[in-house]
């Protein structure tokens, strides 16, 4: 089996994505402590998220979605590190000198099976 690679030598795709976010959310929250118009905007658009996703259908949807999210970065993960598990099965003929010694050919050896 090959040596798998470590994860310390790959570079962190999601690091970009991660730092964007949080600097798009500490602007919101800074903008939100200082101005009492944004803080307003920003509870009302929250609480207008929370209405949404707490719905019957999209709660049961996302969080079934989320989980399935979930699932499949573990599972990324493991076979990163533990490789794909496939394994190669050698078969080997046997000889043709030793199926003609016998007498039968590789046909009457299988229709015998």
């Amino acid at each position: 089996m090959p040596a798998s690679k470590t994860s310390s030598s790959k570079s962190p795709w999601w690091l970009e994505s991660l730092l964007g976010s949080l600097v798009i959310i500490a602007a919101v929250g800074i903008a939100a402590y200082v101005n009492e118009t944004a803080r307003e905007i920003v509870a009302q658009g929250l609480a207008y998220l929370f209405t949404f996703f707490s719905t019957p259908f999209v709660l049961e949807t996302s969080t079934a979605f989320l989980g399935l999210c979930i699932v499949m970065f573990i599972n990324n993960r493991r076979l990163e590190r533990e490789g794909d598990g496939w394994v190669e099965m050698e078969i080997t003929e046997p000889d043709a000198a030793e199926s003609s010694a016998a007498g039968q050919t590789s046909a009457e050896k299988a229709s015998e099976a």
